[in-house]
C-alpha cells in the first residue's frame, strides 16, 4: 500500500467555516472516521479549539450556505446533508455529519471511494488555511486519477498540493504507547501522578517525590522533563505540519498515469 498525502488550501472568504480556522490558528479539526459510497458520505470529526472559536463554529454550522470542507466537501452547494454535535466541551466538539452525493462537484472522499472502491481508508486534517488529506491506495494510477478530478473539481480560492506519495507513514493508533519512553522515565511519570504532581493545586513537589523514592531531586525532575518532552512529541506526531512548499510536482502524477 502507498499513502498518498495532499492538501487544499483555502484563501480567506472562500469557504465560511475556514475563515475560522484562518482567523483563529488554535483551532484544529481531525477525523475520527470518514465513510462513502457512491450515494453518499458520513463522517465523524474532532474539533480542539479556543472556547469562542468553537462557539463562531457553531453559529456558522447553523447558518451555512455550503458544504465546508469540515463536513468533506471541496466547496460544493448544499444537495442534501445533516450534522449534529455529539459531544461538547469549552474547548472541543465532535461532529457527525452525513451528505447526499449529487451532480457536478463531489465530496473528496467520494471522488476517493469512487477510485478505489472498497477498502476505502483516508485521514482528514484542517489547520490554518490547510485541509490535508492521507489516502492509502494500493497502485499510483489510483493516485493520478484522485488528484485530477479532485483539481478539476476545486471551487475559486482553494488550490491543489501534494505533500508525498511514499509508503505508510501516519497510520497507527492515535492512543499513546509507551513502547519508545524509558523504564525509568515511565516510572517517574507513574510516581508523579501518584504524588498528585500534575494536580491542581499541585500535592507533592518534586523534592518530596524523590525523597519519597530514595533518588536524587536532580535525576527525578531530569526524567521528568525528558519523558513530558517525549509526550509532546507523541501528541503532535501525524498532525497537520506540512508545510505547503513541501511538494510533490505535479507532472510527476501525470507521468504516473
Amino acid at each position: 500500500m502507498r499513502e498518498f498525502v495532499f492538501t487544499v488550501e483555502y484563501e480567506r472568504g472562500a469557504d465560511e467555516v475556514m475563515d475560522l480556522f484562518i482567523e483563529n490558528p488554535d483551532l484544529h479539526s481531525k477525523t475520527m472516521a470518514i465513510h462513502a459510497t457512491s450515494e453518499s458520505m458520513w463522517r465523524l470529526d474532532r474539533l480542539t479549539g479556543p472556547t469562542e472559536a468553537l462557539e463562531a463554529f457553531d453559529e456558522v454550522i447553523e447558518q451555512a450556505t455550503r458544504c465546508n470542507g469540515v463536513l468533506g466537501m471541496c466547496g460544493a452547494p448544499v444537495v442534501e446533508w445533516e450534522y449534529e454535535v455529539l459531544s461538547e466541551t469549552p474547548n472541543g466538539r465532535i461532529v457527525y455529519s452525513c451528505r447526499e452525493e449529487g451532480d457536478g462537484i463531489q465530496s473528496i472522499p467520494h471522488v476517493a471511494a469512487k477510485h478505489i472502491g472498497d477498502g476505502l481508508l483516508m485521514q482528514a486534517e484542517r489547520r490554518g488555511a490547510q485541509n490535508q488529506w492521507r489516502l492509502l491506495i494500493s497502485d499510483d494510477d489510483t493516485v493520478s486519477e484522485i488528484y485530477e478530478e479532485v483539481k478539476d473539481s476545486l471551487s475559486d480560492g482553494l488550490s491543489l498540493s501534494v505533500q508525498r506519495i511514499s509508503e505508510p507513514e501516519c497510520w497507527l493508533e492515535e492512543s499513546v504507547s509507551a513502547d519508545g519512553l524509558p523504564p525509568e522515565q515511565q516510572a517517574a511519570l507513574e510516581a508523579a501522578v501518584e504524588f498528585g504532581y500534575y494536580e491542581t493545586p499541585r500535592q507533592h513537589t518534586v523534592q518530596e517525590i524523590s525523597e519519597e523514592l530514595d533518588i536524587p531531586n536532580s535525576t527525578l525532575q531530569y526524567r521528568l522533563t525528558r519523558a513530558e518532552a517525549w509526550l509532546a512529541r507523541q501528541f503532535v506526531t501525524g498532525t497537520l505540519g506540512t508545510e505547503v512548499e513541501d511538494r510533490v510536482d505535479p507532472e510527476q502524477l501525470e507521468a504516473s498515469a
